[in-house]
């Protein structure tokens, strides 16, 4: 300021005034950093300072100089010099003039020494092994002051692209930073799922080789191979056939327990003692009633799932690689549920027969219903499922604002149709709750309905309002979908070109095989 002040009454050259402008803002430079040998420790770190530092204010004293209030930078439109420069960015060509590259004083390529590095001399240019598309909007941006991107860029490349040229992602336009940060949050969202993918449902193998390996380890690996991998094997394939066929005989006899034609019926002699305090006797009684069971035919079904599954459970636990990792994995917790509840009865059973029909028995039978979860074995063999269950658990957050929208509709509209309709089928406000949520989620049962014009027309904004939510949050839960499906479909794909090409690494007859057919190629 106070240069500026004494050189005032000085007629300014425009050489003058850009000599000034990079000079204060070259020392302001030099004081904070050292510049770096390396070109791309240089750019990271230019990229990394300007993120903190702030515009010097004696760049808004320039002429030409343009002040933007909301977004907090100023642009230098000098425009003062005919001198152009040359720029050679991976075989692409930019000319442009050297009063451009000073609009932006804080950039990497307002400053000469970053420049020089990478100066040939004998063509002229200055080259850089980058991205030209990223470049281009770059060099766009201190023409106009304004960063867009390019609709095709991925986010995670274009933003190690703006920490080269020392440019922030947050000055990114809002009409472009919405792709930029969908590309970002989708590589997040699909590195979360790579994790849980490897920790949910899948069981490690050892990835050193079998040479490698002690007798015991490797038909240990064998072993979680066949499983918990029906795809890495034909025996792990037929394995997993067989236990698939042995959940659905499962699932199918506790089913076919609650059928009718399938049950019979059973003398059951209930024995109670009595006790006479005035003859100081007991004596029992027996009173005989016929209750309904499922066939025995069910039973041996069932006892030899039972003895099936303990097995295979054993088998999980012992010869696992990590077993803590399958016992703590939900495919884990699954298995040990279901056998639970059998347990528990075949013990109760085995002490007395009369406790096959009290209440606490009933429980039992009830829990029995945790043999269903077993379905979810499927996951290994349809990828599609486990997909579906994550994309339910990655969706949480628009789930629960699904919700959030269905209780203010249900809430709103309860409150509208017991107040202007009959008081004789919407008898409360709560009452009225299960009617707007049936509505809404175009359900519609029939056995409440509005019978007053008013309530037609509460009817109808309901039943709108209804397709209203569930087309704004259904299809963020379809492209989550699609997009976690896609993936895991080419993870699938990768790891199993990864497995061939291991395998024939692994074998000595065909490795060499392939080293000298590799050989012969290159002669």
């Amino acid at each position: 300021m106070i240069a500026l002040n004494r050189n005032r009454r000085k007629k300014w050259t425009p050489h003058d005034v850009m000599k000034f402008a990079m000079q204060q803002v070259h020392e302001r430079r030099t004081i904070s950093t050292k510049p770096k040998s390396s070109q791309s420790k240089c750019g990271k770190k230019m990229g990394k300072r300007n993120k903190d530092d702030k515009q010097s204010p004696l760049i808004a004293l320039l002429p030409g100089a343009k002040i933007d209030s909301e977004k907090g930078k100023i642009t230098v439109n000098i425009g003062i010099s005919k001198e152009t420069v040359i720029f050679n960015i991976g075989g692409v060509k930019f000319e442009t003039y050297r009063s451009t590259l000073y609009r932006q004083p804080d950039s990497p390529l307002a400053n000469e020494e970053f420049l020089q590095k990478h100066f040939r001399s004998n063509k002229k240019e200055y080259f850089f092994d980058r991205d030209p598309a990223m470049f281009k909007a770059i060099l766009n941006y201190l023409r106009t002051g304004e960063l867009h991107m390019p609709p095709y860029m991925c986010g995670p490349a274009a933003k190690l692209e703006l920490e080269f040229w020392g440019i922030p992602d947050s000055i990114i336009e809002r009409c472009c930073y919405t792709h930029y940060n969908a590309y970002n949050s989708t590589l997040r969202a699909l590195n979360r799922l790579e994790k849980d993918r490897h920790g949910s449902f899948d069981y490690p193998v050892d990835t050193h080789t079998t040479r490698k390996m002690s007798k015991w380890k490797r038909i240990r690996s064998k072993a979680s191979i066949i499983l918990n991998h029906p795809e890495r094997s034909k025996s792990a394939k037929v394995y997993g056939m067989v236990s698939l066929l042995v959940v659905a005989i499962s699932i199918l006899s506790f089913l076919a327990e609650t059928h009718p034609s399938i049950q019979v019926k059973e003398t059951v002699y209930d024995v109670s003692f009595v006790y006479n305090a005035t003859t100081n006797i007991t004596t029992n009684s027996t009173t005989q009633k016929e209750v309904v069971m499922p066939h025995p035919v069910l039973d041996i079904i069932d006892h030899s799932c039972m003895a099936f599954f303990t097995i295979e459970y054993i088998l999980r636990v012992v010869l696992s690689l990590r077993r803590l990792v399958y016992v703590r994995s939900l495919m884990g917790i699954i298995d040990l549920f279901a056998l639970l509840p059998d347990y528990i009865q075949l013990i109760m059973f085995s002490i007395s027969k009369h406790l096959a029909h009290t209440s606490f028995t009933r429980i039992i039978t009830i829990l029995k219903i945790t043999r269903i979860l077993r379905i979810f074995r499927l996951v290994r063999h349809v990828p599609g499922l486990w997909i579906l269950v994550y994309t339910l658990k990655a969706s949480l957050r628009e789930l629960l604002l699904m919700v959030a929208f269905l209780f203010v509709g249900m809430l709103i509209f309860s409150s509208l149709i017991y107040y202007v309709d009959d008081r004789e089928i919407f008898t409360s406000i709560p009452h009225s709750f299960w009617w707007a949520l049936i509505t809404m989620t175009t359900v519609g049962y029939g056995d409440m309905y509005p019978v007053t014009a008013l309530g037609y027309v509460i009817g109808s904004l309901t039943a709108m309002c209804g397709l209203l939510m569930i087309g704004f949050s259904v299809p963020i839960l379809v492209n989550n979908f699609i997009t976690y499906y896609q993936y895991v479909e080419f993870a699938i794909q990768d790891e199993k070109l990864k497995r061939e090409k291991s395998e024939i690494l692994e074998d000595p007859l065909i490795g060499d095989q392939e080293m000298t057919k590799n050989n012969n190629s290159y002669r």
